[in-house]
């Protein structure tokens, strides 16, 4: 019988290291910290809400879920389409308002507008945003400092807010203007 071939050694204490060896782990190690940096956990899509009124970028898998809400001594059934990333909620909210006056879908705009600032323990302006604006709010709940953007509008028989809020940490400003940004109208 034939002894086996000798292996070649895979000690790389008998070998010296080749000059472009260590550029090439340095480099390998700054793309995969680089990659790292970027956040997986948005995964934008584009989606119908409002029922079929808009659509809007979400960052992730939404949900839908309805209630009843006061506002304004008024009580609106409410559609809220929902998608949180980590602890920031990205929302599409929205109420019909068909049959009222124009006057009294303003007053519940400006209602909700107030509501805004007002979950987070903030002082509404005495001149709130015009429709359609941006809405940005620096506040708290929990203890704990929370931001919020927002657009609110009357659109035919809807009231619609797009927001974004969550921790002051945790809610990165790009990803919040990218969301309530993104909401288009169907003409």
């Amino acid at each position: 019988m034939t002894p086996w071939p000798a292996l070649p050694s895979l000690s790389f204490a008998r070998r010296p290291f080749r000059a472009g060896i260590l550029p090439a782990m340095a480099l390998a190690g700054m793309l995969a910290a680089l990659l790292s940096a970027c956040s997986p956990t948005y995964d934008w899509r584009e989606l119908e809400v409002a029922d079929g009124a808009a659509r809007a970028a979400f960052p992730a898998r939404m949900r839908k879920e309805s209630r009843d809400i006061a506002l304004d001594g008024a009580s609106l059934a409410y559609t809220l389409e929902a998608a949180r990333v980590d602890q920031a909620v990205f929302a599409v909210g929205h109420a019909s308002l068909a049959g009222l006056p124009d006057a009294r879908r303003e007053a519940l705009a400006k209602a909700l507008v107030r509501a805004l600032y007002r979950n987070l323990k903030a002082e509404p302006p005495a001149d709130l945003p015009p429709a359609g604006s941006d809405i940005s709010v620096r506040g708290e709940a929990g203890g704990k400092p929370v931001l919020l953007l927002a657009r609110v509008w009357v659109r035919g028989d809807l009231l619609i807010e797009a927001v974004a809020t969550g921790p002051a940490d945790k809610l990165p400003p790009a990803e919040a203007e990218t969301f309530v940004h993104s909401l288009r109208f169907r003409q």
